[in-house]
């Protein structure tokens, strides 16, 4: 049995705690008998979502830890002396981080337990952006530093471009060990919903966080000018985040718009809506593009590293954040039905369904947990 910790900033609402979701369960049910998983949490939430979200992963036997329940940044200090200590008592086989925050936890522990001459497991870290340490790049070099040819997944070709233009800024030597692998995502069920939908109308959904990286902020700017020419819009904006306090009094400007606490599974109820919109500045791939076109949702989405690959290259509804106008006409051609939702529905689909298997995805997982040293794929 090989046993893999995975680790996570918080079991809440992200792309990346998704991807971790989908390997741990569907990894577990093809390897049962082989692949034994833990999520590891570096701090844990209070919001209802995380709690569910722990809920189900209860249900479905998945079994988590949580290493820190006070203020995220004291976990930073705490969570490396957790992880030692797990690794020492529980000596998994495999250790595998996801986003920067982990991978400075991991990394902050493999100095520990080369200092108290613990062994130490094998490493894997998911790269789940295109944008990596711009804000803390002497962490962000502390960090690399102690990574040195371990296996690095990409959840795309532009977060793998990433991963070595940051290698390249710190002066390191690149891992020779790099796999690209796309999130895989099932064909979500239509589930019940409780959007407050109208049908006479146009129904337009943003799902995710409310940060500057999604672009909310210019869609809270571009959703005042597209009141002002349309008038038979419905906007339904859900997630959290720290512009939540703009959206809220966006809501209470317009009629048009409808504010939504993060919903578990928001994947099984996207068909209730017309189209998404995904106005990010930058993605490591874009899962809810994913999500929405397997759902059959056009998405209309900003030319964004990442996310333009989650959509065909001539696809009719991606806009440049920069250019207003560009947005502003893909909403005049929606509102006088100017493109074919059914062909859009089906293309977007097809796609998603061939290069963003759920299948492919844990294969290729599956098959790096299994072998015993890790290889190049470069």
């Amino acid at each position: 049995m090989v046993n893999i910790l995975q680790i996570v900033t918080s079991i809440d609402l992200g792309g990346a705690e998704n991807v971790v979701f989908n390997i741990v369960e569907y990894c577990k049910k093809q390897h049962y008998d082989k692949l034994n998983f833990v999520v590891a949490e570096l701090h844990s939430q209070k919001k209802p979502f995380s709690q569910q979200k722990k809920r189900e992963l209860e249900a479905k036997n998945i079994q988590y830890i949580s290493f820190y329940h006070g203020r995220p940044r004291i976990s930073l200090m705490v969570a490396p002396i957790k992880l030692m200590f797990y690794i020492k008592k529980q000596q998994p086989d495999i250790v595998h981080a996801h986003t920067d925050l982990p991978d400075y936890v991991l990394a902050t522990t493999l100095k520990l337990l080369s200092l108290f001459r613990i062994r130490k497991p094998r490493i894997i870290r998911t790269i789940h952006n295109t944008q990596l340490w711009s804000e803390h790049p002497v962490l962000g070099k502390y960090t690399e530093k102690m990574y040195i040819n371990d296996c690095v997944i990409a959840v795309s070709e532009a977060a793998l471009t990433a991963y070595n233009n940051l290698r390249i800024k710190y002066s390191l030597p690149a891992s020779i060990y790099q796999h690209t692998i796309y999130n895989g995502c099932p064909v979500p069920r239509k589930d019940k919903h409780s959007f407050q939908i109208d049908n006479e109308k146009i129904n337009i959904a943003f799902c995710g966080r409310f940060e500057y990286q999604k672009g909310i902020d210019i869609l809270i700017e571009r959703i005042k000018v597209i009141n002002q020419r349309f008038k038979n819009l419905i906007f339904h904006l859900i997630g959290n985040g720290t512009e939540q306090q703009k959206i809220f009094e966006l809501s209470k400007q317009f009629d048009n718009i409808l504010l939504y606490d993060a919903i578990p599974d928001i994947n099984k109820k996207l068909h209730a809506f017309d189209y998404i919109i995904m106005p990010s500045r930058f993605e490591g791939l874009g899962l809810v593009s994913v999500e929405a076109s397997l759902a059959k949702v056009p998405v209309i989405a900003s030319f964004a590293p990442g996310l333009d690959e989650t959509l065909p290259n001539d696809w009719p509804l991606k806009f440049h954040l920069e250019n207003e106008d560009e947005l502003l006409v893909l909403f005049d051609n929606i509102v006088n039905q100017r493109y074919n939702l059914n062909v859009l529905r089906e293309e977007s689909f097809a796609f998603a369904y061939k290069k963003f298997s759920i299948e492919t995805m844990i294969e290729k997982y599956s098959k790096i947990y299994l072998t015993k040293t890790v290889s190049a794929t470069k």
